[in-house]
């Protein structure tokens, strides 16, 4: 190994060249995730911001090296929100920088804790790389819970790109997989590295037991289980591609309706069986106010087209005394509307300003939506299977709004990524439904405005998908995964998030007694 590349990594260089490196690194993990998933940039990331704080002079130096890496790699990769506060112009533009700048310092705090606990608990490397994957992983599951819960770009997103890879999440969750890729790559990388002028073979044996279990377990859990189609429906995602800026101008309301509903029926009749229903999925806030529905003639096309048993299932404003929901409905052929379900979890900057009150005070005006109470049911409604909706943002949140009782059929996304125009976020956002189709072992269909659309099985697997920025639409039928003719129910769909904490939380503490036991016996030689 070539002894400047291990100096760089393992060598007290001056503070500030140290926390311009830990910057750049924070950049390059960014990386790592959709849409690049170039995920062998891990290597050198991890490695660096895991050994420098290790190695820091103290307290201080940890928790900084850890704020400049956090720093840079949530501006760099969650800049996209704010495209949102460009779209409504005017006062938030100004607001832009301030917001990110402040988003990003807030969120750095997450990976400083990760960096600060590594420096305390140092003891030899083999203990610190699993105190590291522990603390790394805790730092996302309290980012996920934490004020309004903020679990985006989890680090078991990198590898979205490898259906067999994913399947662990089925027993520990997105979660579970962050820990175990931890350990893998800086248990990998500081064999490499040969430290000390002895090779750790432990660290190499363990790294590829750990990766060898869980591809094999993915690729036995593919190969060994089927799926089932549920029903007779036949199931048309429609993606009208609509720039948000159109969307949002009101004489081209109606114009943006007809394109919906045009697509919604394009070749209705030769894509189905005779026994076959029709059931349309438009995305979020599809129709801008429920009015809508009587007062443009173009909806009369749903009272020509749909049949007994049909229905359009679509995001909708839903108004009720002077508060706005962000909520699902569901429409049949006589133009009647039931509303399902209104969004529990908004969306920070987006549907909602933190902290409006506090800046109303000073002058600004922002209004936001209000959200829908915690304990909805999952939509039973008529012949349809069961379904549980989720509305844009709350697809990210692993094992929250998913629960056992009553349990869906399958899951909906309904989501308009429009508001982040041609950015890395609408792909960030689609790779949240695949583990949640597979730690759920559900089918989820996806319906995105501009995209990223999908039909994605209960393994993960997507069936079909409509890309970024494109219109069209797409049919699926719903399928159930089972093996040996018996439904597949996932150990996480169980558990939930509380079976890797608790394991966790054991691993830990027992890393602290074999901490505490090997400094006491040094003590005493």
């Amino acid at each position: 190994m070539n002894n400047e590349f291990i100096f760089f990594f393992t060598n007290n260089t001056k503070k500030n060249l140290k926390y311009i490196y830990s910057f750049f690194l924070g950049i390059t993990l960014v990386a790592c995730f959709p849409p690049f998933n170039f995920w062998p940039l891990l290597f050198p990331s991890l490695t660096f911001i895991f050994l420098k704080s290790y190695n820091a002079e103290s307290e201080k130096d940890a928790f900084l090296i850890g704020w400049f890496f956090g720093l840079s790699f949530f501006m760099f990769s969650l800049y996209w929100i704010f495209n949102s506060f460009l779209i409504r112009s005017g006062t938030y533009i100004l607001l832009l920088p301030i917001c990110l700048l402040s988003f990003s310092c807030f969120l750095a705090l997450f990976i400083s804790f990760i960096t600060y606990l590594n420096y305390k608990f140092k003891t030899n490397l083999i203990f610190n790389i699993t105190f590291f994957s522990i603390f790394w992983t805790f730092s996302e599951i309290f980012r996920g819970y934490l004020l309004t819960g903020f679990p985006w770009n989890l680090l078991a997103h990198t590898l979205s790109d490898f259906d067999a890879l994913i399947q662990i999440c089925s027993i520990i969750g997105a979660y579970g997989l962050t820990f175990f890729i931890i350990y893998f790559i800086l248990a990998l990388s500081i064999f490499i590295l040969n430290f000390n002028k002895k090779r750790k073979y432990f660290l190499f044996l363990s790294s590829f037991f750990i990766f060898a279990s869980i591809f094999f377990y993915g690729i036995n859990r593919l190969n060994n289980s089927n799926l089932n189609i549920y029903g007779s429906d036949v199931f048309r995602v429609v993606q009208p591609n609509i720039n948000q800026i159109d969307k949002l101008n009101i004489s081209k309301i109606e114009n943006n309706y007809k394109k919906l509903i045009d697509t919604s029926f394009n070749n209705k009749m030769g894509s189905l069986n005779k026994s076959d229903n029709l059931v349309i999925f438009w995305p979020e806030t599809a129709i801008f106010n429920f009015n809508h529905i009587y007062d443009f003639n173009i909806f009369k096309k749903l009272n020509n087209n749909l049949k007994e048993n049909e229905y359009v299932i679509t995001g909708i404003f839903r108004n009720e005394d002077k508060d706005y929901y962000n909520s699902i409905s569901i429409i049949d052929r006589n133009l009647s509307v039931d509303f399902v379900y209104d969004k529990i979890h908004l969306v920070p900057f987006g549907e909602y300003i933190p902290f409006s009150n506090f800046l109303n005070f000073f002058g600004f005006n922002f209004l936001g939506l209000k959200k829908g109470y915690k304990n909805q049911k999952i939509v039973e409604y008529k012949n349809l299977p069961k379904f549980k909706p989720l509305i844009c943002y709350e697809s990210i949140f692993s094992g929250k709004f998913i629960k056992n009782k009553n349990e869906p059929v399958f899951l909906v996304n309904f989501t308009n990524d429009a508001w982040f125009g041609n950015t890395i976020g609408p792909y960030q956002h689609f790779v949240n439904s695949k583990f949640r189709a597979v730690e759920e072992g559900k089918h989820l269909i996806r319906v995105a405005n501009t995209g990223i659309s999908s039909s994605i099985d209960p393994f993960g697997r997507v069936l079909e998908k409509l890309t970024l920025n494109s219109s069209g639409y797409f049919d699926t039928k719903i399928f159930i995964g089972n093996k040996n003719n018996v439904p597949i129910k996932t150990i996480f769909s169980k558990y939930k998030n509380n079976l890797v904490i608790v394991l966790l939380i054991i691993l830990f503490f027992l890393l602290s007694i074999l901490k505490y036991q090997t400094h006491k016996g040094k003590k005493k030689s």
